[in-house]
């Protein structure tokens, strides 16, 4: 996803995925799209995520909407580690990033039967023109 590594747990049903992702300092993700709802909550410190054209400082306790397919990725300018709750719906079970550690949440004999599989898609972006936001202003 990103510049650094990050410690994830994820869960997913037939319509919804949920991850909790714990960011280490400096960690920066990628612009990206995915063709789902994402709804984050900022569990623990804060992080700076960009949608867009817009950048969003998140500090504890917040919520952020990102539409399906809008260009977006999280920066942690912070000296310490945020824990970012993230909804994804329909979920991204099946998208690489969380395949290989996602599990689903079914009873015993339950077939999985996904709403949708949406994929995450890395994007040419010109993050740094959008980043330059979060600098104080001269």
């Amino acid at each position: 996803m990103g510049t650094t590594s990050f410690v994830t747990k994820a869960v997913f049903g037939n319509a919804a995925s949920l991850m909790i992702a714990t960011r280490p300092s400096g960690y920066h993700s990628k612009p990206h799209t995915h063709d789902c709802e994402q709804l984050n909550w900022l569990q623990t410190g804060q992080v700076w995520v960009f949608v867009e054209n817009r950048a969003f400082r998140l500090e504890a306790g917040d919520f952020l909407r990102i539409p399906a397919g809008v260009v977006h990725w999280a920066w942690n300018k912070s000296e310490r580690p945020c824990t970012m709750v993230e909804v994804h719906a329909p979920g991204l079970q099946r998208d690489r990033t969380l395949a290989a550690h996602a599990v689903g949440l079914f009873d015993d004999g339950e077939r999985p039967q996904p709403t949708a599989e949406p994929t995450t898609t890395f994007v040419d972006f010109d993050a740094e023109a959008v980043e330059k936001l979060t600098e104080p202003a001269p």
